[in-house]
């Protein structure tokens, strides 16, 4: 999920492991260690976009991460506190100016970290004997959790690393304020409380169980909005091989699905305010314009990458590999591009696969694509 959401998560997960013992220090270490698997975007500076996509929410994702990083967090912070927090939170800077866009973002990030620094040069160390088994206990659980929210989104984790799957159960948006802000309200609130007092252990169990039990809802609303998706189907007689269902942007009450019928797919939109029938966009396959380019390895790669669900247009006698998982932005139409899609081409002898920057509309485009996914959320 988003880098906001994991931060809440590791700081919460590292009060509740060590919360007693080192105060607000266990919710700072926490939300550092809760970013780092994020820190495989970087990859995108140094590989091509298919090996850097290849590679995001892979190793750094997995359990083996996990076991190997954990002791070595461990022992840096036993023996070089102030400095390995200093070390991280200058990469995470660096991490989020990269791939932050426009001067607000910007300010924000440089305001959040000026903040961290003054934290990290004002905390004293701790006096408080913790031994090095609680140390790397500490820093597993923070660590774990990160991949473990993000198998509920749709791109998925390489939890069992080496092995190739991805596991993803598309119940939940990469960005979900009902999810974040009830358990960010609870973690500030946290803050406030010593480290001994009753009142801080039971907030913070609170935020944890506000977002859990989310997410158990969220689970709840996916196999309703599934079950209305077949049964639309099933009315229409569509036979299909397959089916796939994921929320929409920020909220979990407008879902999208991707139904495989053979030579194409069909897309949908349905809100459970809807009270008109469900309204099926088909959007061709076209795999044959991929032409002999079908049989290279970056296309057998691109498959693996979109789980099996694409479709091929031209753009320009361009090839264009589109991802079908993450949709387009609002409800499916010739007009619209989708959100994730690769340009594939040969340059002499070689296949290049280079990512189309998402759309990403603003101003007055971008308040007409909240208005008007607002408007459909409620069944209009």
């Amino acid at each position: 999920m988003d880098s906001l959401t994991q931060i809440v998560l590791g700081a919460a997960v590292g009060e509740a492991v060590l919360g007693k013992k080192l105060g607000n220090k266990a919710l700072l270490w926490g939300a550092v260690a809760g970013t780092i698997p994020d820190l495989d975007v970087l990859s995108k500076l140094f590989v091509d976009d298919l090996t850097a996509n290849e590679w995001h929410r892979g190793f750094s994702h997995s359990i083996v991460f996990c076991l190997i990083a954990s002791p070595i967090l461990a022992w840096l912070i036993d023996k070089k506190e102030r400095a390995t927090l200093f070390v991280i939170i200058l990469s995470l800077v660096a991490f989020f100016m990269a791939f932050s866009s426009g001067w607000i973002m910007s300010g924000i990030v440089l305001i959040f970290a000026a903040l961290l620094v003054w934290a990290v040069l004002m905390m004293k160390l701790s006096n408080t004997m913790v031994h090095a088994k609680e140390l790397r206990k500490f820093f597993f659980f923070c660590l774990v959790t990160h991949p473990l929210l993000d198998a509920h989104t749709s791109w998925g984790t390489q939890l069992l690393w080496p092995l190739p799957w991805k596991y993803s159960w598309n119940n939940i948006f990469v960005v979900d304020p009902l999810y974040t802000v009830p358990f960010m309200l609870c973690l500030i609130a946290v803050m406030f409380f010593n480290r001994e007092h009753a009142w801080r252990r039971t907030l913070n169990w609170l935020g944890i169980s506000i977002s859990s039990a989310y997410m158990v809802f969220t689970i709840v609303m996916k196999f309703m909005a599934l079950s209305d998706f077949k049964r639309s189907l099933s009315e229409k007689n569509i036979d299909y091989e397959d089916i796939s269902t994921r929320p929409t942007p920020l909220n979990c009450i407008l879902w999208t699905a991707n139904v495989d019928v053979g030579d194409a797919y069909l897309m949908a939109y349905h809100s459970f305010f809807d009270t008109q029938d469900i309204s099926w966009y088909r959007v061709e396959k076209n795999h044959d314009l991929l032409g002999d380019l079908s049989e290279t390895d970056e296309v057998d790669r691109l498959w693996h990458l979109t789980a099996g669900e694409y479709a091929v247009t031209l753009r320009q006698d361009t090839v264009v590999y589109n991802d079908l998982r993450f949709g387009m932005f609002g409800e499916p139409s010739e007009k619209k591009d989708f959100v994730f899609a690769y340009k594939v081409f040969r340059a002499g002898d070689e296949v290049k696969v280079e990512e189309i920057p998402p759309p990403r509309p603003n101003g007055e485009e971008g308040k007409l694509v909240m208005i008007e996914l607002w408007q459909r959320i409620k069944g209009n």
